[in-house]
């Protein structure tokens, strides 16, 4: 997760972005999966965590 992470913030180009994103994606997925949790229950754990404590709103890093 570091290295997509640090490849992210690394990238040059929109695409390059999109693309390292998509790799961290496919790492969260992963991950959840093997924690034996959906999707669907990431983003109402996500959801409620934004309701509590607000969203990340001044962009990413």
């Amino acid at each position: 997760m570091r290295e997509e992470a640090r490849e992210f913030h690394e990238a040059t180009t929109v695409q390059d972005e999109v693309e390292e994103l998509v790799d961290i994606l496919e790492l969260i997925h992963t991950t959840i999966s093997a924690l034996g949790v959906s999707y669907e229950e990431l983003e109402a754990f996500r959801n409620q965590k934004k309701m509590e404590r607000g969203a990340l709103t001044r962009g990413f890093i």
